[in-house]
């Protein structure tokens, strides 16, 4: 049909001329700044890109009509055709009396006014062209007409009478009316044909002009992008090389302060060593001092025995019990003190040493490790009724002496702390966890309150009931060696429940922890 007799352009093309006019004057968005630069760039991308569809399908519909145009021009010049043969074969059967010109003269009859429906169908929407293909037809069907009353009467035998019928140039006045009503619809057809060619001519530069830009607009928004990356990258690569010399200084900073401290912790070690070995000297001497007091005590006492037998009334009680309970205490007391120093001082070079020996790795299987604690234990387990029992124990690469004393200090205390109310029950196990291996000695003991939690690994700090024999080294020394072995303890505990020591250990000893700290 012929959609567009009065057409004045496609309703999308407008919509789109509204947005852009919209566009242009700034309504639409409101970006500034370099942040707004790529923005708009890709709105300016999506609103070509949303005019080159529009504009497509503007395109395609003014071909298709331009198509249709075309279409109902061939029609019409068919519809000519083959009018002119009715009137070709009419006149050659009147003039030869052939009977085969009547075959030609049928199918144009038929023909034509199957064409002249079709080139009806095709034009309902253009009401002029159907006023004009109804006058059409009229003027058709009367020329049919009368073709075909010259033919009945020549097939009756009335020659003269179709010829006469021909001589009256109704035939001739008729055919001229079909010519001037066909040129009339091949004239509109032309009308339409030149503006909608002119449309979709005008349309298709629209849309090479819209093609254009955009591929103009995707070189900038790309050239627009590599000068930011590129921005972009030389800014970065800058602030990795000022991160790479922040890191560089640092690591100087970290390497100097790491041999400060080790140099001051390699002092504190000497100085303690020293100290010491300074304090021995003297308690040595008070000890042998003390003991040769003892001995001297029992020479007066043995004096004033002898005193007292032979001169009775030199005999004064308060010397005696001086002599026989006074002195006697001061001794043990001294002797007690001195003892107890022995052993701080024996602590201290013990960590003073062992923070200097170096550490050798070795491939140490735990289980055997734990089994010998325990079995050093056993005279006191089975004494005391406590079930030592041992889990997983995943091996570890380190140094075998370290780990040694931690598992036995650790295993010995959770025997030492146990409650004598109920039975005793000692569980030592271990896990991997990615590069590491988290041990675990848990005891049903008399439990630590949380305040202790860090007190009890402080060097001379002991925590809860001191009845038991110990000088407040041991954990200390523990947390010292675990450290020096790249690891961790924690405790948990509850008081009347028990604790849980958890010791963290690399899987493999660390080349850097091998030095002495």
């Amino acid at each position: 049909m012929d959609r567009e007799a009065n057409e004045t352009g496609p309703r999308a093309p407008r919509e789109f001329r509204r947005f852009w006019r919209s566009f242009s004057n700034g309504r639409l968005f409101k970006l500034g700044g370099r942040r707004g630069e790529l923005t708009w760039g890709f709105v300016l991308l999506l609103l070509i890109g949303t005019a080159s569809v529009l504009l497509v399908f503007a395109n395609r519909e003014y071909g298709s009509l331009v198509t249709h145009t075309l279409e109902v021009r061939s029609r019409a010049f068919q519809l000519l055709t083959l009018v002119q043969d009715v009137e070709t074969g009419q006149r050659s059967y009147l003039l030869t009396g052939n009977p085969s010109y009547l075959e030609r003269y049928r199918e144009g009859a038929r023909a034509s006014l199957e064409n002249l429906a079709r080139l009806q169908e095709t034009t309902t929407d253009n009401q002029q062209q159907q006023n004009e293909i109804a006058v059409l037809r009229r003027t058709l069907e009367s020329r049919l007409d009368i073709a075909a009353r010259t033919i009945d009467l020549y097939q009756t035998g009335n020659a003269d009478g179709a010829m006469e019928l021909v001589r009256t140039e109704r035939g001739r006045v008729l055919m001229d009316g079909i010519r001037a009503s066909i040129d009339r619809i091949q004239a509109e057809e032309q009308r339409l044909l030149k503006r909608r060619e002119a449309t979709a001519e005008t349309y298709g530069l629209l849309l090479l002009i819209a093609t254009l830009s955009g591929i103009a607009l995707v070189i900038g928004i790309a050239a627009m992008s590599v000068i930011r990356v590129r921005r972009h990258t030389a800014a970065l690569e800058s602030l990795q090389g000022e991160l790479r010399a922040a890191n560089e200084n640092l690591e100087g900073i970290v390497a100097a302060r790491v041999a400060e401290l080790n140099a001051a912790n390699e002092e504190i070690q000497r100085f303690a060593y020293i100290v010491s070995h300074d304090l021995r000297a003297p308690l040595v001497n008070v000890m042998g001092f003390t003991s040769e007091l003892d001995v001297l005590r029992g020479q007066i006492v043995g004096f004033y025995e002898t005193v007292a037998a032979k001169a009775p009334e030199l005999a004064d009680a308060e010397v005696r019990i001086a002599l026989e309970e006074d002195l006697p205490e001061a001794l043990r007391f001294i002797r007690t003190s001195t003892v107890k120093m022995d052993r701080l001082i024996s602590a201290i070079l013990r960590l003073s040493r062992e923070g200097r020996r170096v550490l050798t790795p070795e491939p140490v299987e735990m289980r055997e490790i734990i089994e010998g604690i325990a079995g050093s234990l056993k005279h006191q387990t089975e004494e005391q009724g406590v079930t030592v029992e041992i889990g997983g124990t995943p091996r570890l690469v380190t140094d075998r002496l370290a780990i040694e004393q931690i598992f036995s200090n650790l295993i010995e205390n959770a025997i030492k702390y146990l409650d004598p109310a109920r039975p005793g029950h000692v569980i030592i196990s271990g896990r991997n966890i990615g590069p590491e291996v988290r041990y675990e000695i848990v005891d049903n003991g008399r439990g630590i309150e949380s305040k202790d939690f860090e007190r009890i690994f402080d060097l001379f700090r002991r925590a809860g009931a001191q009845d038991r024999p110990g000088e407040g080294i041991g954990l200390a020394h523990v947390r010292a060696m675990v450290r020096r072995l790249g690891g961790s303890i924690t405790v948990d505990s509850q008081p009347g429940m028990g604790s849980t020591f958890t010791v963290t250990l690399p899987s493999i000893l660390s080349i850097k922890t091998l030095e002495p700290s």
